[in-house]
């Protein structure tokens, strides 16, 4: 009878640690310190988006004028990136499948053929062009 009652105040022991741990987890869970692997762990999710708030810019100047910035945001962006990959292949580096992409996904386009051929960058403000012809 001594054995089983070991035995029944072992389990009870680990059971006591268990819940002890679990408290402190859920004190640092409402306190906001938790790691998300802890939350997870007890089954805490984080808490699900219900709705995203509206742009600074689309409250002042309305929804043309945020997407006109977004794509002047992108056609500077494109600049920029070809600009970049024509001074890498002028520095003798391996820029021009990276150019080709760009003309691949219309975020560059070519003028011309042969030696006079030049790239651009897109304007995603005025459209796709056909300009390899």
């Amino acid at each position: 009878m001594g054995i089983n009652l070991l035995k029944g105040m072992g389990k009870a022991y680990q059971t006591y640690k268990r819940n002890k741990a679990s408290k402190e987890i859920f004190k640092k869970i409402k306190g906001g310190t938790s790691s998300r692997e802890e939350r997870i762990k007890h089954g805490i999710r984080d808490k699900d988006i219900k709705s995203v708030p509206v742009s600074k810019t689309v409250k002042k100047e309305g929804v043309e004028a945020s997407v006109k910035k977004g794509r002047l945001h992108f056609y500077i962006k494109n600049i920029d990136e070809v600009d970049k990959h024509k001074k890498a292949i002028k520095a003798g580096e391996k820029a021009k499948k990276k150019l080709q992409h760009m003309q691949d996904t219309k975020r560059a386009f070519t003028i011309g053929s042969g030696e006079n051929k030049s790239i651009h960058a897109s304007n995603p403000d005025k459209g796709s062009k056909e300009w390899n012809k």
